[in-house]
């Protein structure tokens, strides 16, 4: 039977078992996994666990520290997974959202979307993998000579800081390493990512009374002032943004605050970027913050990287070969290069071929109207089905 044949065959089946992937998706939604919490987090790989052991497929629990293990599992079903894989398809469980989120936005499907906290970022991901897998075996159409691996993490949403070893570990062996993030929204593929830091930015001014207009130097004024003024040099900078994510200052309300601390989410498309930002901050330390306030002691801070950049040239390979599995589906798939760090990124270091966002569609990542697609479910489970067989 020709590819083209085995995906129409696989589409149409997905398209009779929807019910079955919706359920999976909802009881997944409904078991929150901050990644913060790490017992839940667990709980919910030995939850996975369990279900893929079900499926006919091996797990094992590797450790992570400091974060809940990850889970592998493989195929061909072997005692012991394979020295070299064909693909590593990879996901995280862990999601943004805090405990008691689903209380407040309870899973639902409202005609063809699918919504609830971690719906599309990314349970939907981990629940399409396995349907695709579902619906291969039920039609007998698991090709016995491919290797291939599952890679489920449990600390993306904080950076990886124990999966990254893992991660790194598996994409060695692998010729291909499939992220099931989202896809970007209208369903293409993510063929390039920023990388992820955190800029912390301290202030030091000098306490008093509020009612002694000489008494004191307000650190928040401070740092309200030169947030201004770095606002407007990150817009002139084409491959570097930096979003203010929490401030911190002050006591009480009768007391002028001598310290403020902001810390910002920075996203660069390339090293030279962050090279670019420390010249900078470098640079603006010697200005003072004010001139006519002698106790402005101005301000220190700290780069941290979270996360590295995924190179367009890590994708160029895996992506070709996707499109033209795509078109089999009369689907042109597209790639774009998006500003969220991924896992996908830790892959590409050790020199794997990868391709992003093979998940499930929808938008809305991080957000409170998050939702996932079902209308383009099949077609997707085809495709992952096809990236199993030809890639």
């Amino acid at each position: 039977m020709e590819l083209r044949e085995r995906l129409i065959r696989i589409r149409q089946a997905a398209e009779a078992r929807m019910d079955r992937f919706v359920e999976r998706l909802r009881r997944f939604v409904e078991f929150e996994t901050p990644t913060e919490r790490t017992d839940r987090v667990h709980a919910f790989i030995r939850v996975l666990g369990d279900e893929i052991r079900t499926m006919g497929l091996p797990t094992r629990e590797l450790e992570a520290p400091p974060s809940a293990p990850v889970l592998l599992s493989w195929y061909p079903p072997d005692p012991v997974p394979p020295d070299e894989l064909d693909v590593l398809f990879l996901g995280h469980v862990d999601t943004v959202w805090p405990e008691g989120e689903i209380q407040r936005r309870p899973f639902r499907v409202e005609g063809t979307r699918a919504m609830g906290p971690g719906v599309y970022d990314m349970k939907g991901g981990i629940a399409l993998l396995m349907f695709a897998w579902e619906v291969m075996q039920a039609l007998g159409e698991v090709p016995a000579h491919r290797r291939i691996g599952w890679l489920w993490t449990t600390d993306e949403e904080a950076g990886s800081p124990g999966a990254r070893p893992r991660i790194q570990e598996w994409a060695r062996r692998a010729r291909y390493v499939l992220s099931l993030e989202p896809a970007a929204p209208g369903g293409a593929a993510k063929v390039e990512r920023y990388g992820v830091a955190v800029l912390e930015v301290s202030f030091r001014g000098r306490s008093g009374h509020p009612g002694l207009r000489s008494g004191g130097v307000n650190a928040i004024e401070q740092a309200i002032g030169w947030h201004g003024m770095f606002r407007a040099w990150t817009v002139t900078q084409e491959g570097l943004w930096a979003t203010l994510t929490k401030i911190h200052g002050g006591q009480r309300t009768n007391r002028i605050p001598d310290t403020c601390r902001m810390t910002y989410d920075v996203r660069y498309a390339d090293p030279a970027y962050l090279e670019t930002l420390r010249t900078w901050l470098t640079a603006f330390r010697s200005i003072p913050l004010d001139p006519e306030q002698p106790g402005a002691r101005g301000f220190t801070w700290t780069l941290e990287t979270h996360m590295p950049p995924l190179p367009a040239q890590a994708s160029r390979a895996a992506f070709e070969r996707a499109r033209s599995i795509a078109a089999l589906l009369d689907w042109n798939l597209e790639g774009v290069r998006v500003g969220g760090g991924g896992d996908s990124a830790y892959a590409a270091e050790v020199g794997a071929q990868v391709l992003d966002g093979l998940g499930i569609d929808g938008d809305g990542a991080h957000a409170p109207d998050e939702w996932a697609d079902l209308s383009t479910v099949p077609r997707r489970t085809a495709f992952l089905a096809g990236l199993w067989w030809g890639l």
